[in-house]
């Protein structure tokens, strides 16, 4: 007679088949004829893939499941097209408020993976993000004063990239996303010193300081 599994060895079993996933759609990200071949838009193994790792981000209460699922979906971000984004940048942008640091970490670079220059839907997505009321979310990230260093970056980060690639938005200008860059970048710190030393992430910041100058003025 077969014993049922104990609760224990399902997540056992999940976490080994997340960490398999995690590698595979790693490799894909790199490799158009990978994810062509095994992400195709409309496969049920694609389908089937992405409904795993939304339900593990949404539903699970382990934050290494939950880490090792965005991290996967970050690496499909190139898979997803505008009649399929709606429920992953929402998923996405609502872990941003998780209590748990490391989710937040891999919740920004995930969305920065939807809205950097390497993903030409980088708009829409961007255009989503703020939809699911990124903007506050991000600025009060990046005003709190005990965030560490590492997570300011990538606050910073997915905050130009959406400044440089959205639309004119009242919820951008309600959250005063331009006056919270250029204060950060103005004040004596870690982030000011860390972003002088890094020539590519103050050419983004001056880009989306400049894109936001031409739709708010404040």
């Amino acid at each position: 007679m077969v014993k049922p599994a104990k609760h224990g060895d399902c997540e056992f079993w999940l976490l080994l088949h997340l960490m398999a996933l995690m590698k595979f759609t790693a490799l894909a990200e790199h490799n158009i004829d990978l994810r062509c071949e095994k992400f195709k838009t409309g496969s049920q193994e694609s389908k089937d893939t992405v409904e795993l790792l939304l339900r593990v981000i949404k539903e699970s209460e382990d934050y290494k499941l939950k880490v090792i699922a965005i991290k996967s979906i970050g690496f499909l971000a190139r898979i997803f097209r505008k009649s399929n984004h709606h429920r992953v940048v929402s998923l996405l942008v609502s872990q941003l408020e998780n209590g748990c640091g490391e989710v937040v970490m891999e919740a920004l670079v995930a969305l920065a993976k939807f809205s950097c220059d390497a993903n030409h839907l980088c708009k829409e997505h961007s255009n989503k993000m703020i939809e699911f009321n990124a903007a506050q979310i991000l600025v009060k990230l990046l005003s709190d004063g005990e965030s560490e260093l590492k997570l300011q970056v990538h606050v910073l980060v997915l905050m130009c990239y959406i400044a440089s690639k959205a639309d004119y938005c009242k919820a951008v200008e309600e959250a005063r996303m331009r006056t919270a860059v250029r204060q950060l970048l103005s004040k004596k710190g870690e982030l000011r010193t860390f972003v002088s030393r890094k020539p590519e992430l103050k050419e983004l910041a001056t880009k989306a300081l400049d894109s936001l100058r031409l739709y708010y003025e404040y």
